[in-house]
């Protein structure tokens, strides 16, 4: 009885052990110390995360106590991850600062006004192909939704799922592999492990979906070999241009 009752205590050891958690706070800035809204904070291990408010400030709780790796991801900045000790029962706080990503693809530099409208003239001129499905600035505005996914279920032959950490993610109906994650360029920079609410309503000037390889523009479509599970090119916001509605 008493060999039971210490076989039962070792079992539990490890499982209360499993049970240590912490959290973790803080701030998220780019280089020059101004709060960046909507960063994902994920712990890497888990895959749980959140996202940062408009001040720039998360609090990430049920995080295993121990060495632990969070990663700081927000679209057009480099992400980091960063190493903490974790202590049981508490909060640790920090401030993470995130750098701008340089890499631009040369057909599709996007660094000031001037270009910028010759990449929407582009985009105008794909649309009146009629190859692929097109939102504009003036469609986000009419319909105001909260998160792209939310627009999105409105467009023809897409669909939006769930995954199990959460997050919404958009794949085209009628490809036949189900589950197959689309490929995104963002303001023509290949973006990987991304998902459609990673780029809020607000930032966007246009999105173009392409169910498949027809219609894709060549310079898209030579990165990943494939464009079998369909790709989306989102245009973010022209600088300067937070407040024009047209």
């Amino acid at each position: 009885m008493c060999a039971g009752i210490v076989g039962a205590l070792a079992f539990a050891e490890p499982a209360l052990a499993q049970q240590r958690l912490g959290a973790v706070g803080g701030v998220v800035k780019d280089s020059g110390g101004i709060a960046l809204s909507n960063v994902e904070v994920m712990v890497i291990r888990s895959g749980r995360s959140v996202r940062t408010d408009s001040a720039g400030h998360f609090m990430l709780g049920s995080v295993p106590a121990g060495h632990t790796d969070i990663g700081f991801r927000r679209v057009a900045f480099e992400p980091v991850i960063v190493s903490l000790e974790i202590p049981t029962d508490d909060t640790t706080d920090v401030e993470v600062r995130l750098g701008g990503i340089t890499q631009l693809l040369p057909a599709v530099i996007v660094n000031d006004h001037v270009t910028r409208s010759k990449v929407m003239e582009q985009f105008e001129a794909r649309r009146k192909t009629g190859a692929g499905y097109f939102v504009t600035r003036a469609d986000i505005e009419r319909r105001r939704p909260n998160t792209l996914s939310e627009y999105m279920r409105m467009v023809p032959g897409v669909r939006i799922m769930m995954l199990d950490n959460g997050r919404s993610a958009l794949r085209f109906a009628r490809n036949p592999r189900g589950n197959c994650p689309p490929q995104y360029f963002v303001d023509g920079i290949p973006a990987s492990n991304f998902d459609i609410d990673e780029v809020l309503p607000g930032d966007v000037e246009g999105v173009e979906l392409y169910a498949g390889s027809a219609g894709v523009p060549p310079q898209f479509n030579r990165f990943f070999g494939t464009s079998i599970c369909g790709t989306i090119l989102i245009w973010t916001r022209i600088p300067g241009k937070e407040n024009d509605k047209s």
